[in-house]
């Protein structure tokens, strides 16, 4: 039932002007979201949930078998009057992939360096002395 803020009394719903009914109210966020832009934004996020799984599948493959996504709905509510205008906007944060850590030092003058400073030369190419040739066992 609609309500006057005049007087707070209850009124009759208002029939359509065609006779026919009129489309529910809604009962659940999932209502809400199916009304918006006469059901595109809900067709729209169908699609863009796909993509997400996906997306996911295949980072997942190339990680181990773990991915992250994200999906979020934004609502901007507008009150004019008695009437609302509603905003709606989505985002997709896709999975990030891995990438290969480094492991670096620093030098005296705070330069990264893949060696360790204080460790000096352990490998490398040096000089072998001998005879060379092949030894019997």
């Amino acid at each position: 039932m609609n309500t006057t803020p005049e007087r707070g009394t209850a009124l009759p719903p208002i029939p359509p002007a065609d006779g026919g009914r009129m489309p529910p109210a809604a009962n659940s966020f999932g209502d809400f979201v199916r009304f918006l832009e006469d059901g595109q934004f809900d067709a729209e996020l169908t699609e863009v949930m796909k993509s997400l799984a996906g997306e996911m599948a295949n980072a997942a493959i190339d990680s181990g078998g773990k991915s992250k996504g994200k999906l979020t709905l934004t609502f901007d509510f507008a009150l004019e009057g008695r009437v609302f205008s509603i905003a709606a906007k989505h985002k997709v944060d896709l999975p990030v992939a891995k990438r290969p850590k480094s492991v670096m030092w620093t030098t005296e003058d705070m330069r990264f360096t893949p060696s360790n400073p204080a460790q000096g030369h352990l490998f490398g190419v040096r000089e072998v002395g001998g005879a060379g040739g092949f030894r019997d066992a």
